[in-house]
């Protein structure tokens, strides 16, 4: 179990494989839904952390038991990578609340899946790496929790 956890935080990391000019676009949310992809492919998919920002990336989420990681992109989109990288799901970008002082909240939504994701100002470290984060953040999908630590790119 460690060992998968370990690829899966090294495969968060690794730079991403570029795609050849003459490979077909992108599949569609409905199809990616159809066809489920590999771990592998689903990792290839987010960008690693060095890439992040150029990709789009503002803010980055990370957590473990199950592995997981959320992209929260300036435009348009959120991309939670969840259980190991067995599973990839895009949300779209709703306005982010404040419910609370030193809290922000975004709640989305996507073909019958509800996300909530919530950001606390206050530090945090990763429960595998050890690496501090300034951000606590909580992931709440479909009745699920997941725990982990974030920041901005």
């Amino acid at each position: 179990m460690r060992a998968l956890v370990l690829v899966f935080a090294l495969a968060a990391c690794a730079p991403a494989a570029e795609q050849p000019a003459d490979t077909p676009p992108a599949q569609t949310q409905e199809q990616a839904v159809a066809q489920p992809q590999s771990v592998e492919a689903n990792l290839a998919a987010m960008p690693n952390w060095e890439d992040a920002r150029a990709a789009g990336v503002d803010f980055r989420a990370v957590g473990q038991e199950p592995g997981w990681l959320l992209d929260i992109h300036r435009e348009r989109r959120i991309v939670l990578l969840a259980d190991y990288g067995e599973s990839l799901t895009e949300f779209p970008l709703t306005p982010p609340l404040s419910p609370q002082e030193g809290a922000t909240r975004y709640e989305t939504q996507t073909q019958g899946k509800t996300l909530v994701i919530t950001i606390r100002r206050a530090p945090c470290q990763d429960a595998m790496s050890g690496e501090a984060y300034p951000s606590t953040v909580e992931v709440a999908i479909d009745g699920r929790t997941l725990s982990g630590c974030g920041r901005s790119v």
